[in-house]
């Protein structure tokens, strides 16, 4: 009878307590969902290492010969160590036909995954395409590429070295008059590498992530892509990385006034490159999304 009277009131007790804890559980997954989606929207975000030999395949290839030509699909091309894609026009010996002055040798290979246009289609209903990309090879299999970034790998018999993260243009939504596309094709737009032994590579190639840790010191970009901001999305740009990238675009428009002769030219080209590539119309842009 005494046991029967204390389950009486520790039953209660217990379920209330019971309820209190799932409630507060809850309560503190919902706050804090936000931030991790956040964060894991931003290109800068890191995960954990890729494994070495995790597999993907080369499901097509394409060369550009020259600046707003048509991509053209190959079934194999000639990669050549430190120079590029035979044909393409960011090879090092083709001297017309590329946006940059400067080349940075991850412009030899452009890499983009199937994975990152189909689920651009799904989500955002933006269909780009391989052939509308501007990136060379189409991989599937180590989506998403960011986390390769100061990582070696091979396609096929070439082994390259992925020195930094694409990022879109503008000009691309504007060839494909697919409105939004720049924004949310931004964090996956593809990677750009360097080849480290050249040779032949041919659709259908095997894919795999070669042993070692991720090195950043051995990546060699551009001066303007050494600013983190300009790797996050435009739209969730703190204030503080939109006043950089203003400050970066001030920087450009400076040394373009200060210039002479064919300096005058290049920097100029700079700055347009500069406004072409983020959407910026006019001093009202906020360094953050495009102007329309």
């Amino acid at each position: 009878m005494e046991l029967f009277r204390l389950s009486r009131f520790w039953v209660p007790t217990l379920v209330t307590a019971a309820i209190s804890l799932l409630t507060y559980l809850v309560h503190q997954k919902k706050t804090a969902l936000p931030d991790k989606a956040q964060r894991g929207r931003r290109s800068g975000s890191r995960s954990q290492p890729r494994q070495a030999g995790q597999l993907g395949v080369v499901e097509s290839i394409w060369t550009c010969p020259g600046t707003s030509r048509a991509m053209e699909q190959q079934g194999s091309v000639e990669c050549v160590a430190g120079k590029g894609i035979v044909g393409d026009r960011y090879n090092m010996d083709i001297t017309r036909g590329r946006y940059s002055n400067t080349p940075e040798p991850g412009r030899q290979m452009t890499l983009i995954a199937a994975e990152g246009m189909e689920l651009l289609a799904d989500k955002c209903h933006l269909k780009i395409g391989p052939e509308n990309c501007r990136r060379n090879v189409v991989v599937r299999g180590l989506h998403p590429l960011s986390q390769l970034v100061g990582r070696e790998f091979r396609l096929g018999d070439i082994r390259v070295f992925a020195h930094r993260v694409s990022v879109p243009c503008m000009y691309l939504e504007g060839l494909t008059k697919q409105k939004g596309l720049f924004e949310e094709f931004y964090c996956d737009a593809g990677l750009n590498c360097e080849i480290l032994e050249g040779g032949t590579l041919c659709d259908g190639a095997s894919v795999e992530l070669l042993p070692g840790q991720p090195d950043l010191g051995r990546c060699v970009v551009g001066r303007a892509w050494t600013l983190p901001a300009l790797f996050v999305r435009p739209r969730e740009r703190s204030a503080t990385e939109r006043q950089q990238v203003l400050d970066l675009r001030k920087a450009l428009e400076a040394a373009h006034l200060s210039a002479t002769g064919a300096d005058k030219t290049s920097t100029l080209k700079k700055l347009r490159l500069f406004d072409q590539t983020h959407g910026r119309k006019n001093g009202a842009w906020d360094g953050g999304s495009p102007q329309y």
